[in-house]
C-alpha cells in the first residue's frame, strides 16, 4: 500500500519518466539485438559473464556511436 501511495505522487511519476528512457531502452536493445532473451548457460558464474559480455558490448557499440557522432559534429561537442 505504501508504494502505491509513493507512485501515486506526481515527483514519483516524473522519476519514473525519466528511468523509463535511461534504463529501459538498454534492456530492450539488449533484448533484441543480443538475443538475450534467456542464458544460454547454466550456473550463476556463466550466466553474469554472459550478462557482462552483453553489457558491454552495448556500451562500446554506444560509446562509438557517440565518438563517430562528436567526431561528424564538433560544434555540438562545443555547446554541452
Amino acid at each position: 500500500m505504501a508504494f502505491k501511495a509513493k507512485m501515486a505522487t506526481e515527483q514519483a511519476k516524473q522519476i519514473y519518466g525519466r528511468r523509463s528512457r535511461l534504463a529501459e531502452f538498454p534492456h530492450a536493445c539488449i533484448k533484441e539485438r543480443c538475443g538475450l532473451r534467456q542464458f544460454r548457460c547454466r550456473g550463476l558464474l556463466k550466466a553474469t559473464l554472459e550478462a557482462t559480455w552483453a553489457a558491454l558490448s552495448y556500451n562500446l557499440t554506444r560509446w562509438f556511436a557517440l565518438k563517430r557522432q562528436a567526431t561528424l559534429n564538433p560544434a555540438a561537442l562545443a555547446s554541452a
